[in-house]
Formats: C-alpha cells, structure tokens, sequence
C-alpha cells in the first residue's frame, strides 16, 4: 500500500464546517493511523493513546469512524480510495507483466522451418536453407537445387508469436473505414494493439466497439484524434456509447449553463421511508453518544 493518501480539500473543509481546529486535527490524525493500519480500536482509552485528548472532541468525531462488523472503526471514504488505490496498483502490475512477457517473446530466436519438401538425392545435399522473415510474422522457406532441380517454395506461420486474436481484422476494418485523421488517426500495422486481445475476448465488446466507432465525431472532448489503442482500453467503448465524452469541457471557472427543467417528483412513500430512516438513525447516533459519554464519565471516574 502507498504511503500516502489522497486528500481532496473542499471535502475536508465540507464534511469539518463548524469544527474547531482540535477537532480537525484528532480527526486527520485518525485518518493517518487507519491507512496505516487498517482500522481504529473502538475503545476511546484506547484512541487517547493514539491521539491524546481526543475524549473531549470524541462526540464530533465519532459519526466519521463508525464501527464495522468486525468490531472495529473504519471512515469508509478512506476505505474506498484505499480500494481504488489497489485497483490501480494491480492494473499496473499486470500492464508491466503484459509489456514484459510480449518483449521477451518478441526477443525470441525464433527456429528456421524445416524444408517442407525433401527432395531424396538432391534438395537437402543442395538446398542453401535461405529463410526470409518479412514484417507480418510470415516465413517463406525457399528451398532451389539448381537450374536442373525442381524449386519448392512454402509459406508457413511462425506460431503463437504473431497469432492474431480471433475478430482483429474485423475490427482494424471497422476503425480504419473513413477515418480522416481528424476524429480518429488510421492504425496502419499489422499488429493489434496491446490491449485488443482482452477486449475482443469479452463477450459482445466487437459488437459495441463497431457502433461506438462511429459516435467519435460526436465526442467534443477530444482536442486530438483517437487512436485504436485508446478504444482497447478498458471501459473506453462503454462511455463513448453512454455519452460520457458528447458535450465539450467546460473552461475553469465557467459556471454550468442554468437548469430550467422541473424539479424530480419524489413519490411520498418513498419520502416517508426516507424520513422514517433518517430518524431511526438519528436516534442510533443519539443512543451511541450517550453511551460514549457514559464511558468517558466512567473513565474519569
């Protein structure tokens, strides 16, 4: 795990309005000891060896460490970028592992093919054994004698080496298919990008990717031309069809354009539900207070 975590500012300063500068800092105190180690004792002597004085601002902190299953308190916006720091750490990890492996196999000396006719008096005493390797993983054996021998030339494939995943050609139609350098740049190798094998292995993907190829010319966010590498990434397909990249970026600063549109009906069953649990929490953090104030009495006891 990273030795540091993210801490956006406007959410500090949101969720700590109206708290003292004690309290902030036994708070962020807390934060740092629950990346560190996971999770935070519920015992509030316990917490005052950790931070000391936290007893008298317990009450304001309390609601941001509730205590989990296991017993123990965690804040769960730091656990969830605790989980999005993970993802990206393995995502890495498997990138470089990929990267790796494909330039070891590149690196390779790959086997010169047998003479794939064998001529018995004369091709294998004559034959020279030339192999020319061209650009698209195709060896062509050329096997000659002499101007009295017959020549035998084959062509046979290297392997899994320069196999193409199954739907490529598909794919590198599709893309290169009208595209004007403007919205979208040609792909002009032979070879797939590293990450259209996993794509094209998902079920379906080759099927959006070909209806989301067209809907680049509607996506204003890009100020330069996309590359089919960039399709193969993971999710890139399912946010062009949703819309996520359609309207343009809006300037720093700018406000958002205002919203005439009506205001949602919320359906009254569903509000009295919602308010119904609003107060059965309010009584739980009610009832909790109380019993950390009664420790705390205790403990000055």
């Amino acid at each position: 795990m990273a030795p540091w975590f993210p801490l956006f500012g406007r959410d500090f300063l949101a969720a700590t309005t109206g708290w003292t500068a004690e309290e902030r800092g036994h708070y962020i105190t807390l934060l740092i000891v629950q990346w560190e180690q996971g999770a935070l004792p519920d015992d509030v002597k316990r917490l005052e060896l950790i931070s000391p004085g936290i007893r008298s601002c317990w009450k304001a902190i309390s609601d941001k460490f509730p205590v989990c299953s296991d017993g123990r308190r965690r804040n769960n916006r730091l656990e969830h970028e605790r989980s999005k720091a993970s993802d990206r750490t393995e995502k890495a990890r498997q990138s470089a592992s990929k990267l790796w492996a494909a330039k070891r196999q590149d690196e390779a000396p790959l086997p010169c093919p047998p003479c794939p006719n064998p001529q018995p008096a004369g091709c294998e005493g004559i034959c020279d054994g030339i192999c020319e390797r061209s650009s698209d993983g195709i060896c062509e054996g050329i096997c000659s004698a002499d101007a009295s021998t017959t020549t035998c030339i084959t062509t046979t494939t290297t392997g899994d080496r320069n196999a193409v995943p199954a739907g490529w050609q598909g794919l590198l139609e599709a893309w290169n298919q009208a595209a004007d350098g403007r919205t979208r740049r040609a792909w002009l190798s032979a070879k797939p990008p590293a990450e259209a094998a996993d794509r094209l292995a998902e079920p379906g993907w080759a099927e959006e990717a070909a209806k989301a190829i067209p809907l680049l010319a509607e996506c204003r966010q890009f100020t330069s031309p996309v590359s089919l590498g960039q399709l193969c990434k993971p999710n890139f397909v399912a946010e062009v069809l949703g819309g996520y990249y359609r309207d343009r970026r809006r300037p720093r600063g700018q406000r958002p354009p205002p919203d005439d549109r009506p205001p949602p009906q919320v359906d009254p069953a569903f509000a009295a539900a919602a308010r119904a649990t609003m107060e059965r929490e309010a009584k739980r953090r009610e009832q909790e207070h109380r019993r950390l104030d009664a420790l705390a009495q205790e403990a000055t006891a």
